[in-house]
């Protein structure tokens, strides 16, 4: 009897249970909002990212004369650790994008997956310019991976989400809104180095979020997190994912190694840019160069080149470094105002070709005496003059440390598109920073 009573009880609540079962159920539906979904889209491709970096220890408080000098007073240190994050961009290859930053002079990195397995990893390739670098890591089977989105597209206002491994708290979100867009800062380090075109959130930054991806409302990579001013709150800044889809696919290539690209152009900004809206005026095309020979002229604006828009030189410059030598690229040009379509075929620049640019654009020229770089008589009325420098002055530094004709030359193609270069000269006993201005 007590069983047929119980029986009966269940089968006079069993709808009551099901009607709240069904209840909590579109409850948890109504709270898996957009940013919910994209979130759980994305955090089993995003990575911690530990790089334990050879020891050093400088003695002066600005890190560009560290470089040179401080190995008169430095002691012996202890390796430390450098801790960020990063994304998985390609599952099957096991390609993970970072900052390079968070790498750079890394003797080991290990990557910890979200399902807890933790991988060694290979730097495939890094590029300093663009604070980007390409990890390796081999695992049975595919991971997860995210898919770059559109940042040419962003909208002010739009919500973003940013993933990451602040200050070791693995996987944190934190969400925001497109504050700016096209913003330049400096680069820590005081080398006048600066970011250009990054994207500017109030999601919250923080040490370790550096090389995890701020999200659109997708769960698609628009930016990788880069940067924070400390003088406030709610500035972030994140690399966007137009620069990360052509630097890392060029060092995922082994493109870190590649000579420098030239068309033979030089380029101003036109008025006050806006993206998308406007090109760079060309001011110079070399005789003989790849410029001229795809029917480039002197006044054309160059609109964009293999496809993106080259608002500015800082964009034609990020362009340019993903581009293969000897592959004709699509180049779009406005002349009087009608529009045309180029074909451009990029080359190499040789050490000779990058000194000579130097004498051009700078008036310096160098012999390289046991280790050293000496200063030849600067050209008339050129920078070099300006700043005073002499014949005989050492060149310790040109945007970094140089030794040879070959450094040398390399450091000039990586400041070719800057208009200022921090250098460090010796004359006498008497060692100079300086700024050449152009």
């Amino acid at each position: 009897m007590k069983r047929i009573l119980i029986a009966l009880l269940l089968l006079g609540l069993g709808p009551l249970w099901g009607q709240r079962a069904e209840g909590e159920d579109a409850l948890a539906q109504s709270r898996r909002t957009p940013i919910v979904a994209a979130i759980e889209k994305a955090r089993p491709a995003v990575v911690s990212v530990a790089a334990q970096i050879r020891g050093r220890r400088g003695s002066f408080h600005d890190e560009f004369f560290d470089n040179f000098f401080g190995d008169m007073w430095r002691q012996p240190s202890r390796p430390s650790q450098s801790l960020g994050s990063g994304a998985v961009i390609d599952g099957a290859k096991g390609l993970i994008v970072t900052n390079a930053h968070v790498v750079e002079g890394a003797e080991r990195v290990v990557v910890a997956l979200s399902d807890g397995r933790e991988l060694p990893a290979a730097i495939v390739g890094a590029d300093a310019r663009y604070d980007l670098a390409v990890l390796s890591v081999k695992s049975p089977k595919a991971l997860p991976e995210l898919k770059l989105g559109d940042s040419e597209q962003l909208l002010i206002g739009e919500t973003v989400i940013a993933i990451g491994n602040p200050l070791g708290h693995a996987h944190s979100v934190t969400t925001g809104v497109v504050s700016a867009i096209g913003r330049t800062l400096p680069k820590p380090g005081g080398r006048g180095e600066t970011y250009t075109d990054m994207i500017q959130t109030d999601a919250s930054i923080n040490p370790g979020n550096s090389g995890g991806p701020l999200l659109n409302i997708n769960g698609e990579i628009i930016g990788i997190n880069a940067a924070i001013d400390a003088r406030g709150e709610g500035l972030g800044f994140a690399i966007p994912a137009s620069q990360v889809r052509r630097i890392a696919a060029r060092l995922a290539r082994g493109g870190q190694n590649e000579a420098p690209l030239d068309l033979g152009l030089e380029l101003a900004e036109s008025g006050r840019p806006r993206r998308g809206e406007t090109g760079c005026l060309v001011v110079e095309v070399s005789p003989g160069g790849p410029g001229q020979a795809g029917g480039l002229a002197k006044g054309d604006m160059l609109m964009k080149l293999d496809g993106s828009p080259t608002a500015t030189v800082a964009d034609y410059e990020m362009i340019l470094s993903s581009l293969s030598p000897g592959r004709p690229v699509a180049a779009e040009v406005l002349r009087a105002g009608q529009p045309l379509a180029l074909t451009l075929t990029p080359k190499a620049i040789s050490e000779g070709e990058a000194l000579d640019l130097l004498w051009r654009l700078y008036g310096l020229k160098v012999t390289e005496q046991r280790g050293f770089l000496i200063l030849a008589a600067p050209a008339d009325r050129s920078p070099a003059q300006a700043l005073g420098l002499l014949q005989g002055d050492y060149l310790l530094a040109f945007g970094r440390e140089v030794h040879s004709r070959a450094e040398l030359a390399q450091a000039s193609l990586e400041a070719r598109f800057q208009t200022t270069v921090g250098i460090v000269v010796q004359r006498g006993r008497r060692v100079y920073q300086r700024t050449l201005s152009r």
